[in-house]
């Protein structure tokens, strides 16, 4: 009673000390094990380090790359290093629990009030505890940047036990199709260390470009490094938003961009750093056109030398695997790469490697017969057993595209003996699947699937202002992250070859470092996570929670990234186009790509280069339009309604309807006498040039529809179908602003749900 009557005294009179609450734990990717007390520890203004000797030097670098760090980013705080933990503040000594909790990058971090307790078993563990502690504190810490001195600095009272889940945490980037500078790449690789990956990916080579000095063959970085001409997709800023281009080619020469053996020294000793490896990627025996435009006595046309592709497809020009010469060639381009990265495995492709010109070559056909092969594609097999017997006397073992082992024909057996890890991409699962029924490793970098995957260079949603590039806009990042890289139904004798997962970066259609960044963050993220977190610890909704907190971090940083996945993303709302006296132009979904509706001198085109502009004219009922063409003022008209008839130009009026899709952003343009027929551009790859109308049982054409200018007073608001920026708009027609990132501002404000 006593005791009651003390403490009611002392709270009536302010004495007690509000009761402590759990901070927030701002750790991505989500620990393995955590758990969180009330309360927080702040760090003094100084404080020591102390790291137990018997660790070694290299644990005592990585805590003095520690200190140094904090010393630049705490402004006002001193941080000093010392070789035992007596005293120390933060006591970093060496792990004594059951050694499969940490394994070899885990770590046990212990975070009280007072004090802080660190320990792993590996200097990998030691970095990546000690990252745990920068990721915790203010943003700027885990970037490295400095803050400012009236900063408090805080750590949640937390005790983690914590490993990888998966060996290999890895990010490709194609540095072929468009190259990106060793800034933008370090850039790349800080992001990757923060959220715990450790595998750079780095696709050197292909058909439309070598990026790889290689000092024996110097015709690889002039003529294989220059290509005639190149697409661009631009990013760029409009009111405040990032807006993406349609994409067109430059009609410019793009190149000669490579790196140079030094570069490539410098990014490996970056990455080295951020306990991140690099596997470099030579592409072959496909996708070599830039090394048969450089060398053509290799290839297996050598009087009809290829030019660096301006484009994206497959080739069938391809190395001449049955010719001694050019597989020396092959190797020698091998041997200088391997003793310029020291990781021990080496990519060299085998995806997407047509066999035509191997079967019309005199040299392939005595090679087949000489090893008693019914197959071309074995030769492939022979070809990749050589390279890998070969990158075994520098101490390595390749890494091989799911091509490798699922290509009809392949020598399953002979792969087996190269031991190459698989990189799994389409067919991803039946790919990885047969690679661990082989007893080889698989890497999981799904392409697409209707649960997601992790080719992050895709359109991650249908929203006006997306780009026209790979993808079908589906591939979203809540896609991304939910995303099974090993299935239940998966053996546990196989799923032990299921050793990581892989963000993949393809560039055919992003041409800037902006883009890049928009296109891969948050998604990359995603990634990191499922590579390090086990996946009954992942959740989609906290997983949210903790990204919307590091927006401060990625703003900081100066990356560009999509809000798509963010609750308080606002999809663009925009004018009609579709109204009486607008004028649109009009761009089809084709088979191929999106072209334009031209009008030729009278000539309709369902596949133009030009769009022609179109004026929509109020028909009879309402929501009818005829549409004429402002190039010879004739009108688009159907002469008949039945299936295959053309559509063409004429003085005849067509009555038209505008239907939405469920493509966003697209519309079928349909018959206002007969809803069941469309104009089409799709009825075959001979055909489908021209506008043929048919029965909706073969399918609506899809069209976007541009509005270049419209009538005087505000047309229509609607959510779909429609291109230019008139401004945004939310549901009652008022303008929306965001800054340039795409977060709502409210009077000068972001809002955000940070916690």
């Amino acid at each position: 009673m006593k005791h009651f009557i003390l403490c009611l005294m002392a709270a009536m009179l302010g004495m007690l000390p509000a009761k402590a609450e759990k901070e927030f734990v701002n750790l991505t990717p989500r620990p393995k094990n955590v758990l969180v007390y009330d309360g927080r520890c702040t760090l003094p203004a100084s404080f020591t380090v102390g790291v137990d000797a018997a660790l070694g030097d290299t644990v005592m670098e990585e805590a003095q790359r520690f200190v140094d760090l904090l010393n630049v980013s705490m402004k006002g705080h001193n941080v000093s290093l010392v070789h035992n933990t007596d005293d120390a503040f933060l006591k970093i000594s060496q792990y004594t629990g059951v050694a499969s909790n940490v394994g070899n990058e885990g770590y046990r971090l212990v975070v009280k009030a007072d004090g802080i307790t660190l320990s792993a078993l590996t200097q990998k563990g030691f970095y990546y505890g000690l990252l745990s502690i920068r990721k915790m504190l203010p943003a700027h810490v885990a970037l490295g940047l400095p803050g400012t001195e009236d900063t408090e600095y805080f750590l949640p009272i937390v005790s983690i036990t914590d490993n990888a889940r998966f060996a290999y945490r890895g990010f490709m980037l194609d540095v072929s199709r468009h190259f990106f500078t060793v800034d933008e790449i370090k850039k790349m690789l800080d992001i990757m260390a923060i959220y715990k990956m450790n595998v750079f990916h780095w696709h050197l080579t292909d058909d439309q470009g070598w990026r790889a000095e290689i000092k024996q063959y110097p015709k690889l970085t002039t003529t294989g490094a220059t290509r005639s001409n190149s697409w661009n997709t631009d990013i760029y800023l409009v009111d405040d938003y990032w807006w993406t281009g349609e994409g067109a080619y430059t009609g410019k020469t793009y190149g000669p961009y490579f790196y140079t053996q030094e570069e490539m020294r410098e990014v490996v000793e970056y990455a080295a750093e951020r306990h991140i490896d690099v596997l470099p990627e030579v592409d072959m025996p496909g996708h070599f056109v830039a090394a048969m435009a450089s060398y053509p006595e290799y290839s297996c046309t050598p009087n009809n030398p290829p030019s660096v592709w301006t484009n994206g497809g497959i080739s069938s020009n391809v190395l001449n695997v049955a010719d001694p010469k050019a597989v020396e060639f092959a190797k020698n381009i091998l041997s200088e790469l391997c003793d310029i990265f020291p990781y021990p495995y080496i990519h060299i492709g085998g995806d997407e490697c047509p066999t035509d010109q191997w079967k019309s070559n005199s040299l392939c056909q005595e090679r087949m017969k000489e090893l008693g092969l019914t197959n071309y594609r074995a030769l492939q097999t022979h070809f990749i057993k050589e390279i890998s017997d070969h990158v075994a006397t520098y101490g390595k073992k390749l890494f091989c595209w799911n091509e490798s082992i699922t290509a009809d024909g392949a020598d399953l057996d002979l792969m087996k003996e190269t031991g190459a890890t698989i990189m799994c991409w389409s067919p991803c699962q039946s790919g990885a699947a047969k690679a661990a029924e082989m007893g080889l490793n698989a890497i999981i970098t799904e392409y697409h699937s209707s649960t997601g995957g992790y080719y992050i260079n895709r359109r991650q949603s249908n929203d006006y202002g997306e780009p026209t590039g790979a993808g079908y806009g589906d591939d979203t990042v809540e896609g991304c992250y939910n995303y099974v890289p090993v299935p239940d139904n998966v053996p546990t004798a196989y799923a032990k070859r299921y050793i990581g997962v892989q963000g993949t970066f393809w560039t055919e259609h992003v041409s800037s470092d902006e883009y890049l960044e928009y296109l891969a963050l948050p998604r990359l993220i995603c990634v990191a996570e499922a590579g390090w977190s086990t996946q009954s610890r992942k959740n989609w909704s906290d997983f949210k929670t903790r990204m919307t907190a590091d927006t401060e971090l990625l703003d900081l940083g100066g990356y560009i990234y999509g809000r798509h996945w963010m609750d308080d993303y606002i999809h663009r709302v925009y004018k009609n186009p579709i109204s009486d006296g607008a004028v649109v132009k009009f761009t089809n979904q084709s088979t191929d790509r999106p072209r334009c509706l031209a009008d030729n001198n009278g000539t309709l085109n369902g596949q133009g280069d030009a769009c022609t502009e179109w004026t929509l004219k109020a028909a009879e009922k309402e929501g009818e339009y005829y549409i004429v063409s402002n190039v010879s003022g004739k009108y688009l008209n159907a002469a008949g309604t039945a299936s295959g008839s053309a559509v063409t130009l004429g003085a005849a009026k067509t009555a038209w309807t505008f239907d939405e899709t469920t493509m966003s952003g697209y519309v079928a343009i349909c018959l206002a006498a007969n809803q069941n027929v469309a104009v089409n551009n799709n009825v075959s790859n001979a055909t489908h040039a021209r506008l043929f109308a048919h029965g909706t049982s073969n399918g609506a054409s899809f069209w976007k529809v541009d509005l270049i200018s419209a009538p005087d007073g505000i047309p229509a608001v609607t959510t779909a179908n429609s291109l230019t920026p008139q401004g945004v708009y939310d549901l009652l027609g008022r303008p929306v602003r965001r800054n340039a990132h795409g977060m709502k501002i409210v009077d000068g404000k972001k809002v955000l749900n940070a916690r």
